[in-house]
């Protein structure tokens, strides 16, 4: 008898102590979950590229993911081409990093390939004082960016190794003249992150004076150029993620509202066709991923299916639309 109440204590003493290890791994892991946003917020910078002519955009950025305070606009740094050109110079003020590239307005080859060329040397110039910065991610200004889902995809990867990360642009692979190696790219329409160990690789081949001539020769546009720098110059793959990248590219006969409300949750970018979906959806898409970060997913996903069902008893609402928030640009030679 004395035997099995020794043993039943024993056993009580082994379960307390599961229990109690089980809380403090749990506490430890919750602990480390609220610690890594911050982390990697600190070492990611996040690139913006727009226009003066697309100055209307930069209201909707405000209006959406993009807080319109600058305490909290760490790290985030607006690129444009001539300040100079903007007429509301009052949003211009909403922004605490901006960077003008003095680039073409047009939406050229060599424009862009300029706009990117910035792009990496800035992220040169700001790594030298930041050494602990390990993640570059660029997007467009008529994009939706979930800034929470990006900074919990990214510790998934190592920065100490070469990534590159984005959307697939097209479903065939591209091949240049003089090399047998065919390649893909990440679309800049859908956001690309790049590790800082890849970032150290490009470093050669990116330079302002280097990437816009090189474009035109091998006749790519920017993302292309990078995609074939990466894939046959560095022997880097992408690393393609598309269920969570999304672009303007994509077809809208598989539109928002194929999409279900698990799959917005989990999303990182979204991409808006002027022609089909105009930028007022940003606000909308944000009100969304605000309730489910408040834990209100209920009220979101009536939301959803509220807004899914009047487009698809609206459907001439999102088509054939002239997009107002850019101007023509102004052609410019070289």
């Amino acid at each position: 008898m004395l035997r099995q109440r020794n043993r039943r204590n024993r056993l009580l003493v082994l379960i307390f102590l599961l229990v109690n290890t089980i809380l403090m791994l749990t506490i430890v892991v919750s602990r480390k979950e609220r610690s890594s946003a911050p982390n990697i917020i600190s070492k990611t910078i996040i690139l913006i590229r727009t226009s003066n002519r697309c100055q209307a955009r930069l209201t909707y950025l405000l209006q959406s993911w993009l807080s319109s305070s600058l305490a909290q606009q760490s790290k985030i740094y607006l690129f444009t081409d001539r300040i100079k050109k903007y007429t509301d110079k009052r949003v211009l003020k909403s922004f605490k990093t901006i960077i003008e590239t003095n680039c073409s307005e047009t939406h050229g080859r060599f424009d862009l390939c300029c706009k990117t060329a910035h792009e990496f040397d800035f992220y040169y110039h700001i790594s030298r004082a930041n050494p602990d910065i390990e993640w570059m991610c660029r997007f467009d200004d008529d994009q939706y960016v979930n800034l929470e889902n990006l900074y919990q995809l990214l510790p998934q990867f190592d920065s100490f190794s070469p990534y590159y990360i984005g959307r697939t642009s097209l479903k065939h692979r591209l091949k240049v003249r003089n090399h047998s190696h065919t390649f893909s790219f990440a679309t800049y329409g859908a956001g690309v992150c790049f590790s800082r160990q890849l970032l150290a690789r490009l470093r050669p081949y990116v330079s302002k004076t280097i990437l816009p001539y090189n474009c035109i020769e091998q006749r790519l546009s920017d993302d292309a150029y990078v995609g074939f720098l990466t894939e046959v110059i560095l022997n880097v793959t992408l690393t393609p993620l598309q269920e969570l990248f999304h672009s303007h590219l994509e077809k809208l006969d598989m539109s928002f509202r194929q999409f279900s409300f698990a799959y917005l949750r989990q999303a990182i970018t979204f991409g808006f066709a002027w022609d089909r979906y105009d930028l007022s959806w940003l606000p909308i898409i944000h009100q969304l991923v605000e309730l489910v970060r408040k834990g209100e997913e209920q009220a979101a996903e009536r939301l959803w299916l509220f807004l899914r069902n009047y487009e698809k008893e609206h459907p001439n609402q999102s088509v054939y639309k002239h997009d107002q928030t850019c101007l023509p640009p102004q052609t410019e030679r070289h």
